[in-house]
């Protein structure tokens, strides 16, 4: 059975609940009399309106993506891209399914914690009544995490196994897997991986492995996959996870050669190209007047349009590496060369949502931040030539 077509993305847990039981094993399921399935079938609403049980979800677990992976790892030849597709699809799906129940389950905050419950602990001499599912519930709570980290380090034994070519979809699905289950610390290893791990040679036994070239651009991690990762890093407040995501991924050799190519080689191409286009327009356009040798009005109108051109494209080079107006907190730092600041545009705008993550909120308390992580953070972006809260650019100090 397919686990794509056993689980749907964004299925019902009546349809969760029906898929799993077409994978149970028949010992699980006894013969009952008669008044017993009358009793089940009474409780059958309510255990189905309830979050999904962990025993459940972890035989399905077994029976697909484990057996799956295993596979995967014990094969002797290189894997098919689409199956190790599918498989962080179908974790993809049950990540999700995990981090719904688990918000769910945190955003309830259960008959302990309501006012009432709140009012009868201030009376002295009495103990709040004990909720008869809490047990239940923590144990199916630890249950929930359980699988969140089983489901984690099978994507990571996957994704690390030397036989896998990490794709971009592959890359993108097991950020996603990971974001989703809060465990987003292997992130930074992962895009190391993806730029400088050995490439396995497909039909080849014993299995050959190419070297990679982690310049191309092509082995570059994607802006949005980085603005995931990274948003992931800083709900779980952890500071060097941020810096490392960081640096992984928009300060990769890579997606410098990729932005090159992706922005500025279609420019670069057309100022190279202009020389030639404007004199064969200058050759043109003198043979329309008679005031002036034809050579003569060649090279006039040339020098004109190249000067009109280049002064053009240079104020408007000038104007697109100086603009300032998509920062907040994090500025370029005086004497900055403008080519870096194209090129390390996307680091400056990441770091700056590092900061303004970690500072206050209010736009009047900025400044007033202490501390040993935020003195890390601002040492840290000075050291890459970088200002936290330029005094010149805070609110009042124009």
């Amino acid at each position: 059975m397919s686990l794509r077509k056993a689980i749907p993305l964004g299925c019902t847990r009546r349809a969760l609940h029906d898929n799993i039981l077409t994978v149970r094993p028949q010992a699980e399921h006894p013969v009952r009399s008669e008044s017993t399935n009358i009793a089940s079938n009474d409780n059958s609403q309510e255990h189905i309106s309830d979050p999904f049980t962990g025993a459940e979800l972890s035989v399905f677990l077994n029976t697909e993506i484990l057996s799956k992976a295993r596979a995967v790892q014990q094969s002797l030849t290189v894997p098919d891209a689409a199956l190790v597709e599918q498989i962080f699809q179908a974790c993809e799906e049950l990540a999700l399914m995990v981090a719904e129940e688990i918000q769910s389950s945190t955003n309830d905050p259960g008959p302990e914690h309501t006012p009432a419950a709140k009012l009868l602990s201030l009376e002295e001499g009495k103990d709040l009544p004990k909720c008869p599912g809490r047990k239940n519930a923590q144990s199916m709570g630890s249950t929930r995490n359980a699988i969140a980290r089983l489901l984690s380090s099978t994507a990571y034994r996957v994704v690390t196994d030397p036989k896998v070519y990490i794709t971009s979809q592959i890359l993108s699905s097991y950020v996603r897997v990971q974001t989703l289950l809060g465990c987003p610390r292997t992130l930074p290893e992962i895009f190391k991986l993806y730029a400088g791990k050995p490439v396995p040679k497909p039909k080849s036994s014993p299995i050959r492995y190419s070297a990679p070239y982690p310049y191309k651009p092509s082995a570059h991690i994607p802006l949005e996959i980085a603005k995931v990762a990274l948003t992931a890093a800083i709900r779980t407040k952890n500071l060097p996870l941020c810096f490392d995501i960081i640096d992984r991924s928009v300060c990769a050799p890579a997606y410098r050669v990729s932005k090159f190519f992706r922005k500025a080689f279609a420019p670069f191409a057309a100022a190279a190209l202009a020389p030639f286009a404007i004199y064969k327009l200058a050759s043109e356009l003198s043979s329309y007047q008679s005031t002036m040798d034809s050579a003569m009005a060649t090279r006039l109108l040339f020098a004109g349009t190249m000067a009109y051109v280049g002064f053009t494209a240079t104020i408007g080079a000038v104007a697109v590496t100086t603009a300032n107006d998509q920062m907040d907190r994090v500025t370029w730092a005086t004497g900055t060369p403008l080519r870096d600041r194209w090129t390390r545009e996307e680091e400056r705008m990441l770091i700056d949502r590092v900061a303004g993550a970690w500072g206050f909120q209010q736009r009047w308390r900025r400044g007033e931040e202490e501390g040993q992580d935020w003195e890390a953070l601002r040492e840290w972006i000075g050291m890459r030539g970088m200002v936290l809260d330029k005094t010149e650019l805070m609110d009042g100090m124009e």
